[in-house]
C-alpha cells in the first residue's frame, strides 16, 4: 500500500519510495475483485425516498371447500405477509493525486488507482452480502423477527403451522441430504407441500474439497456400497471468500425474484464523480458512492447449517 502524503492526498513527497524502484514488487499483483454473492439476492432500483418497504402477501389460497351451486359462495383472501423496511445508507471515498506523483510515477500505478475506487466499492457490497450470510444463525434481522436461518419461522395463514431451514452437524453425506429434505419438504403459506429445489451448496473455502467430493462423485461419499451419488446432477458447489465461518454452509433453492428472501436495494448505485479541485496542481480528484440497502425478509430459498 503506498504510502499517502499530507492529508491523504497522493503527493510526490509521500509516494516517492515507491516511484523510485526500477522494479516494484507491490506492483507485480493486481487488485483483483472476485465475489460471487449476488447471484443470491435480488435486485431492486428504488426511485426515492431514506427507506424501502418490502410487503410480501401470501400467493396461495385455501383449497375449495363442498359448496353447491344454490349456495353462498365462501370467499376467500391470501394469508397476510410480512413487512421489512430498508434503511439506505450512504457510501462514499476519494483519491486525490498531484501533478508531479503522476510525472513521477513510471508504471502508470496511479492512474490504475482510479478503477480501484470502483473495486473497493464493490468489495464493500460484497462484505455487506456476505455479513448476512455470516449471522444468519443469530440475531432477530428478518421480517418474521427471527434469524435468517431458523426452526421455528411460523406461517403468515394462522394456526397453519411452522417451517424449518436450519439445519445441524458437519458437511457430510448424511447431514447435506437432511438439508436438503428441508427444502424437499418446504410448505407454502398455508402449510401445505410447495417444495424448493436446491441448486447450489455455498461453502468457504476451508469447504470446497469436501463440497467437491459430495457433489461430483460418482458413487456416493463415505459410503462403501457402492451406491450411485444422487446429488451429482442436482447441487453445484459455490466457494466464497468472504464467508467468516470454515465450518458454515447453505444450501440454495431454485427460488427466484422476490422469493429468494435476500434483497439488494440501491437508491443510488456504483457511481464515480469528478471532484472540482481548488489546486490546480491536482490531476486527479475523484470520487465513489453507492447509496443502498442490504438485508432479508423471509427466505425459504435458503437453508444453512452452522457445520457444528
Amino acid at each position: 500500500m503506498p504510502q499517502l502524503g499530507v492529508s491523504n492526498v497522493i503527493t510526490r513527497d509521500g509516494y516517492a519510495d515507491l516511484l523510485d524502484k526500477s522494479m516494484d514488487l507491490v506492483w507485480l499483483r493486481k487488485d483483483r475483485f472476485k465475489g460471487n454473492l449476488s447471484q443470491f439476492f435480488d435486485y431492486t432500483k428504488a426511485k426515492n425516498g431514506a427507506e424501502y418497504k418490502i410487503s410480501s402477501v401470501g400467493q396461495t389460497l385455501s383449497m375449495p371447500k363442498v359448496n353447491e351451486d344454490t349456495e353462498a359462495l365462501p370467499y376467500v383472501k391470501p394469508a397476510d405477509g410480512f413487512d421489512k423496511s430498508f434503511t439506505f445508507i450512504n457510501y462514499r471515498m476519494a483519491i486525490k493525486v498531484t501533478e508531479n506523483a503522476m510525472k513521477t510515477d513510471r508504471f502508470s500505478k496511479i492512474s490504475g488507482m482510479m478503477g480501484g475506487l470502483v473495486k473497493a466499492s464493490m468489495r464493500k457490497q460484497e462484505y455487506l452480502k456476505a455479513d448476512i450470510f455470516n449471522n444468519a444463525f443469530t440475531g432477530t434481522a428478518g421480517a418474521d423477527s427471527l434469524s435468517l436461518c431458523n426452526d421455528s419461522h411460523t406461517n403468515p395463514a394462522q394456526g397453519t403451522g411452522t417451517w424449518d431451514n436450519l439445519g445441524t452437524g458437519a458437511l457430510t453425506q448424511g447431514n447435506l441430504q437432511a438439508l436438503r429434505l428441508l427444502a424437499r419438504q418446504q410448505v407454502n403459506d398455508r402449510g401445505n407441500p410447495d417444495e424448493v429445489i436446491v441448486k447450489q451448496l455455498l461453502v468457504p473455502p476451508a469447504l470446497e474439497q469436501k463440497a467437491l467430493e459430495l457433489t461430483t462423485a460418482t458413487l456416493m461419499p463415505e459410503n462403501a456400497l457402492n451406491q450411485p451419488n444422487v446429488l451429482i446432477t442436482s447441487i453445484k458447489p459455490v466457494v466464497s471468500n468472504y464467508l467468516s465461518s470454515a465450518t458454515a454452509y447453505f444450501l440454495i433453492g431454485d427460488l427466484t425474484g422476490e422469493e429468494k428472501g435476500l434483497h439488494e436495494v440501491m437508491l443510488i448505485p456504483i457511481k464515480k464523480l469528478r471532484n472540482s479541485p481548488v489546486d490546480a496542481t491536482t490531476v486527479f480528484d475523484t470520487q465513489v458512492k453507492f447509496f443502498g440497502a442490504y438485508g432479508f425478509t423471509v427466505s425459504k430459498n435458503i437453508y444453512g447449517s452452522t457445520g457444528a
